[in-house]
């Protein structure tokens, strides 16, 4: 027998021996890495519902202090390619509230992905939610109503 070739019985060994080291150490890698590509897609949806949050909120502030027309409303964001994202807009003075009739005015924006595309907020489904109160003053309707 040659010394330069080894054994074929104590190569499989060795081939079985560093197979199943192999599978030992990859088997928790591929596990992590695909917990880290679902968490890197619920960030991802979280930062998109708070885009759009932030987004409508400010265009609901610029619309109401121009016009101060309290209407509620909601909707989806197709237009813009996340047609499974949709908000809510909650507009009011009333002093329950938190407004003053005339004066002061609270703005709700909800948004949220819906996943069972029933076009409802349920309760497992990923939301956001930002407020803000607005003052009615002749400045803000001057300054949307001049050319």
């Amino acid at each position: 027998m040659n010394r330069s070739q080894p054994r074929t019985g104590q190569t499989m060994l060795e081939l079985i021996a560093a197979t199943i080291v192999i599978t030992i150490a990859l088997v928790p890698a591929l596990k992590l890495t695909r917990t880290r590509i679902a968490n890197t897609e619920d960030l991802e949806r979280a930062e998109t519902r708070l885009a759009l949050c932030t987004s409508k909120l400010e265009e609901e502030l610029a619309y109401t202090a121009a016009n101060w027309e309290l209407n509620s409303h909601r909707g989806h964001f197709a237009s813009i390619g996340h047609a499974d994202v949709w908000f809510q807009v909650m507009k009011s003075d009333a002093i329950a509230a938190g407004g003053r009739p005339g004066e002061l005015a609270t703005i709700d924006v909800t948004v949220w992905h819906d996943q069972d595309a029933d076009a409802t907020l349920d309760a497992d489904e990923q939301r956001i939610r930002l407020a803000t109160k607005l003052a009615k003053l002749v400045a803000y309707e001057s300054e949307f109503s001049d050319p």
